[in-house]
């Protein structure tokens, strides 16, 4: 078990020690929730503000950076701790209050549609001020390892791609022409509607920003490409949300235009993504 006493868990005194992995898989048994051998559903006990779910070391090592270097300035999950057990990771974080955005945006109207728009465009703006050295340029994801994108994964592209041309190493191993040099931004990856939590009632904030599983340093077009083509469960969500969400989309990113799009949508439908 990792814990970290300096996270507000234990700063607040919730409890002596974060709960162990046999006593979340007794939690679940109890719940009736199915259990496979690499992961464990995740729980919530709201009487320490706390969630417990199956995420990498490496996701939960990026939502503590991201804590420290904005202060709460970006709505990221704190961190509490985490622990492997039985080819299982537990990570254990603070348990959000609100709903997920896809399970409200219905409900909302135009003006509580705008403003949260306009929200997210702020902190993606924000998560944008993540610099790196213009002398140690690198496409990965943090600590300089193997990319975790379900694309790039899928097309065996997995890197990391460092140096000046990191840009053009990782286009050339995905097959994607294009001209000019992309900037490198630190990119969430998984801008989706089940992603973003909001507060309850009227006039909502963002309230998480969720799943870091994907994110890392990519070129500046990846996430607009990826956002604006990457869909949920259709079985889940009606066909007109999905189309409001896709054309508002260039309320929070920065549209990218056909010459960058094109060539990534090429590599998507050449291996059949």
């Amino acid at each position: 078990m990792r814990a970290l006493p300096n996270s507000s868990f234990f700063r607040e005194r919730r409890a002596n020690a974060l709960p162990s992995p046999a006593e979340i898989r007794a939690i679940n048994q109890q719940s009736g929730k199915e259990e496979d051998f690499y992961r464990s559903p995740p729980v919530e006990i709201r009487s320490m503000g706390l969630f417990v779910s199956n995420v990498t070391i490496i996701e939960a090592e990026t939502q503590i950076m991201l804590r420290e270097r904005f202060q709460g300035r970006l709505p990221v999950p704190e961190v509490f701790g985490w622990a492997e057990d039985g080819g299982q990771t537990f990570a254990y974080m603070a348990l959000i209050e609100g709903e997920a955005l896809m399970a409200r945006w219905g409900s909302l109207d135009d003006n509580e549609k705008q403003a949260i728009l306009k929200e997210l465009h702020f902190l993606i703006k924000l998560l944008r001020t993540l610099k790196q050295d213009t002398h140690d340029q690198y496409i990965d994801i943090l600590g300089k390892k193997p990319l975790n994108d379900l694309l790039t994964i899928s097309a065996r592209v997995t890197g990391p791609f460092c140096g000046l041309d990191a840009v053009q190493q990782f286009q050339d191993a995905c097959g994607i022409e294009i001209a000019h040099q992309a900037p490198i931004v630190f990119t969430l990856n998984a801008l989706l509607p089940p992603n973003i939590m909001i507060s309850a009632g009227p006039n909502p904030k963002v309230t998480a920003l969720l799943d870091w599983t994907q994110a890392g340093w990519y070129p500046a077009y990846w996430e607009y490409c990826k956002a604006s083509r990457i869909s949920v469960n259709p079985n889940n969500f009606p066909v007109t949300f999905m189309d409001e969400r896709h054309s508002r989309l260039d309320m929070i990113l920065e549209r990218v235009e056909e010459a960058d799009y094109n060539p990534w949508l090429y590599f998507l439908l050449s291996r059949g993504i």
